[in-house]
């Protein structure tokens, strides 16, 4: 640093002279310029940033910068890790559902090919027992139908079985016999017709009147006795009276026995030229229900 020079008082007369000082001066100067750059050094610091703080909190502003970025990510991989787990617990639990479903299926499709083997064995042994003209033999599912017309059976308006009757029955037993393990249902079955209803029978003539004599008192006829008023009463009749025959005389199992009315109410044509086909008896033959749990 210089400092400017002091002005020096004038000299007067008759004083002595006083000696310069310019040696002085450059002594100062250079005492003032030392210790200016030695208080420079020394105050640098803290008027001038050192480079080596700067790129220090450079670097630990960048590292702040990469930690935060370092857990951003981690927080978005995390989140993408937790989706990527529903979705799979949901994609297994879909999976859980469509094997059980498909298990189900399996099982539910091997037990249908079961019941229809099952079935087609049965079919064959009323086939064999039964001629077609008698009787016609079908599958339904599990069940197997067979269906004999009633005029093979009773005469018209009558449960009482006749000699063909017995002997197609007596065949059908036999092969039922041979399937202790299956249950055997008599349907009776109608047309839509009125059933026929017994005529009263007439009254007897009344004797002569003798002159003078009052007439004799007529007895009426007695009423007919009405066994099958509706196709109800006669359905039902029937169906017992072939229960009746496996049980008693062909000695099936009571228990796989069941006889069942259904009237005119399930008819198999609907043509008014061929109801023949409704009157008729059907005799299914379906596998034993599972016990109740």
């Amino acid at each position: 640093m210089v400092y400017p020079q002091l002005p020096v008082p004038a000299q007067r007369r008759g004083e002595p002279r006083q000696p310069r000082r310019k040696s002085f001066n450059r002594g100062l100067v250079v005492v003032v310029a030392v210790a200016g750059g030695a208080g420079g050094w020394f105050l640098r610091p803290m008027i001038a940033p050192d480079a080596r703080i700067v790129a220090a909190d450079r670097r630990a502003h960048e590292a702040e910068q990469a930690a935060t970025a370092q857990k951003d990510r981690a927080g978005a991989l995390e989140k993408t890790l937790d989706t990527t787990a529903k979705a799979r617990r949901d994609a297994e639990a879909k999976l859980g559902v469509a094997e059980a479903a498909q298990a189900e299926l399996a099982g539910k499709t091997a037990s249908e090919a079961n019941q229809r083997t099952a079935a087609a064995a049965v079919q064959a042994k009323l086939r064999a027992a039964v001629d077609r003209s008698a009787g016609a033999v079908t599958i339904e599912g599990a069940e197997v139908h067979l269906q004999i017309a009633d005029r093979l059976l009773w005469k018209p308006n009558d449960d009482a079985l006749t000699d063909r009757g017995r002997a197609v029955l007596g065949k059908v037993a036999g092969a039922l016999k041979e399937l202790p393990d299956r249950l055997v249902w008599v349907q009776g079955h109608t047309d839509d017709q009125p059933v026929v209803l017994p005529r009263a029978a007439p009254a007897p003539p009344a004797p002569p009147v003798k002159k003078g004599g009052k007439p004799a008192a007529v007895a009426s006829p007695p009423a007919p006795v009405v066994r099958f008023p509706t196709s109800w009463e006669l359905s039902s009749a029937r169906a017992l009276s072939v229960v009746r025959y496996f049980q008693d005389v062909a000695k099936l199992d009571p228990a796989r026995l069941a006889a069942l009315a259904f009237g005119q109410y399930a008819p198999i044509s609907s043509s008014n030229k061929d109801k023949s086909a409704n009157r008729r008896l059907e005799i299914v033959v379906l596998p034993r229900r599972p016990p109740a749990k």
